[in-house]
């Protein structure tokens, strides 16, 4: 389910790092390309939210079927962000799915969505 309802509970929530770098904005629109095909749900997947400690993120996260994380390099700090919140996410880290510096960013986004969702199934 995507963002059109987010009443559904059984439902798959993602977090991306979406840092500054390239590695982060790839992240970012990969999390988003993720979430417009209905692969998970958004609107209280808020990073930021869980590292701040507010319970409305960190509640639906744990209330969520599956909390999904990408991360754009091996710091893992989206990852580590939502141990801290005593979260256990499946973890995805874009330079070890094979993002190096000049690849086709377009060709590793859709590359990248397949993979993460094949691994749902």
């Amino acid at each position: 389910m995507g963002c059109k309802d987010e009443r559904q509970q059984n439902t798959r929530i993602l977090f991306t790092c979406s840092g500054c770098c390239t590695e982060g904005e790839l992240s970012d629109k990969i999390g988003r390309e993720l979430r417009k095909e209905g692969y998970a749900r958004c609107g209280t997947s808020c990073l930021a939210g869980i590292g701040a400690g507010y319970p409305r993120f960190i509640n639906a996260a744990k209330e969520a079927s599956k909390v999904i994380v990408i991360d754009g390099c091996g710091m893992t700090c989206a990852k580590r962000t939502l141990e801290k919140a005593e979260l256990k996410p499946t973890s995805y880290v874009l330079t070890s799915m094979g993002l190096v510096d000049g690849c086709d960013q377009q060709e590793f986004i859709a590359t990248a969505c397949q993979q993460i969702k094949a691994a749902a199934k």
